[in-house]
């Protein structure tokens, strides 16, 4: 997770800084050297905090806090039995929450938000077209970030299903290689990772954890979007509405039930599939038209519980 968060840094920081057309493999490589294995351990990368800190106080602060509790969520996991795992959940949003700074909101929100925002990357189909395509500036860095957030993810089954031992370390040492796998561009996932799709058994046990995690990594998504999109001419007031959104409970909070669709519907398979089940192709409960049911006339999910 470590590495996770040097390399979304370091796509913020040169984002932030670029003035033309980036070398997208010399960042790509610089941004997969912190996901390995022997550079978790590395001393803090300047890059990366510069990256945070290029979107404002409250995003970086934002973002760090968001990671600091996925980290945690994992540590929960990977230290404690599972019958101690939710009551230590409980006890760990309650911090983050109660603690200072801005927090990621812990109610599942529409994914058309990363559809319909300002500076999205998505493009509306055109007649006769019936699904909108995405026109990524540079693809391959998205693909690395979710094979990434991918791992988060993954981790949890094996560390979920097994005791500390030989199981678990081989259940780890699987998504580790698919994760180096995942790092090749034509094997990346084309779709954003989404708990209810690579992690259910964090949302069957705390929906409300599963739920930070996942609006973290849409924020992150719509911020990328924002940093390079050419009308966002004022990039820190974007970024601060975006952060507005994103830690406002209510704002397009959808019902469980909705976010688990939604997310299934996007296909278990392009999101980077199971973590330790083999997939060879798109699922049959996957939508057919992943994008185009976030377009056109579609009738408005239901709100999120107000608490």
């Amino acid at each position: 997770m470590v590495g996770t968060e040097r390399a979304q840094g370091l796509l913020f920081q040169t984002l932030a800084t670029r003035t033309g057309r980036l070398a997208e493999r010399d960042v790509r490589l610089r941004m997969t050297r912190p996901l390995s294995e022997a550079a978790t351990g590395a001393a803090a990368d300047s890059n990366a905090d510069r990256g945070f800190d290029a979107l404002g106080p409250r995003a970086a602060q934002l973002i760090r806090r968001g990671f600091a509790f996925e980290r945690e969520v994992i540590a929960i996991y990977a230290g404690l039995p599972a019958a101690d795992r939710k009551a230590a959940l409980d006890a760990a949003l309650r911090r983050y929450q109660d603690g200072t700074g801005p927090t990621v909101a812990d109610a599942a929100k529409d994914m058309s938000i990363l559809y319909d925002h300002p500076y999205t990357s998505f493009v509306p189909p055109a007649p006769p077209e019936a699904e909108p395509h995405r026109e990524l500036l540079y693809p391959t860095l998205t693909g690395t970030l979710w094979a990434a957030r991918w791992y988060g993810l993954a981790v949890l089954e094996p560390l979920e299903e097994f005791p500390a031992g030989p199981d678990r370390d081989r259940g780890l040492a699987t998504v580790a290689e698919r994760l180096r796998l995942k790092l090749s561009p034509d094997a990346a996932p084309s779709e954003l990772p989404l708990t209810p799709a690579i992690a259910p058994g964090l949302v069957a046990l705390h929906e409300r954890s599963a739920s930070v995690i996942d609006n973290l990594h849409m924020l992150l998504d719509v911020l990328a979007d924002v940093l390079v999109h050419p009308s966002a001419t004022n990039r820190r007031a974007a970024v601060n509405t975006v952060v507005d959104q994103f830690s406002t409970r209510q704002y397009r909070c959808v019902q469980v039930d909705e976010w688990i669709v939604v997310a299934l519907r996007h296909s278990i398979f392009a999101q980077g599939g199971p973590a330790l089940a083999v997939m060879t192709a798109r699922e049959r409960n996957s939508f057919s038209g992943v994008h185009g049911q976030h377009y056109g006339p579609r009738r408005l999910p239901p709100p999120c519980d107000p608490d």
